[in-house]
């Protein structure tokens, strides 16, 4: 009995571990080809979309936030959120969940531009 669960969990361990590193394979079978992920201010003063795969990075949108925020001094002190939850779930992405700098920004509900109100996160 004992023997069967230390097998059974060294073969769902590594399971976990090899899904991680094949986690860019399964996730362009989950999310497609390009993916994008919205970043906003708390109350939504600055808002930019990532699409990696259209050179649209976490770089580009720090520069552009930096700027942003040059250019209007009222909001020197404005902080970014992502508004795209952490799947837990989604174990082949856990090992990103804790490197990619994507995921290191704080969440906050996405705020529609239209209406003003929080819509629910994805």
């Amino acid at each position: 009995m004992k023997k069967t669960r230390v097998k059974t969990l060294v073969i769902l361990g590594g399971i976990i571990l090899l899904s991680n590193f094949m986690s860019g394979y399964i996730n362009l079978f989950t999310e497609g080809i390009i993916t994008t992920d919205l970043y906003q201010s708390d109350k939504a003063e600055f808002e930019f979309m990532t699409a990696p795969a259209k050179s649209r990075d976490i770089k580009m949108m720090e520069s552009e936030f930096n700027n942003f925020k040059q250019s209007n001094p009222e909001y020197k002190d404005l902080k970014l959120y992502r508004t795209f939850k952490k799947k837990p779930f989604e174990f082949w992405n856990w090992y990103a969940y804790l490197t990619d700098p994507k995921y290191q920004y704080e969440y906050q509900n996405e705020i529609d531009l239209k209406t003003g109100k929080v819509t629910s996160g994805s």
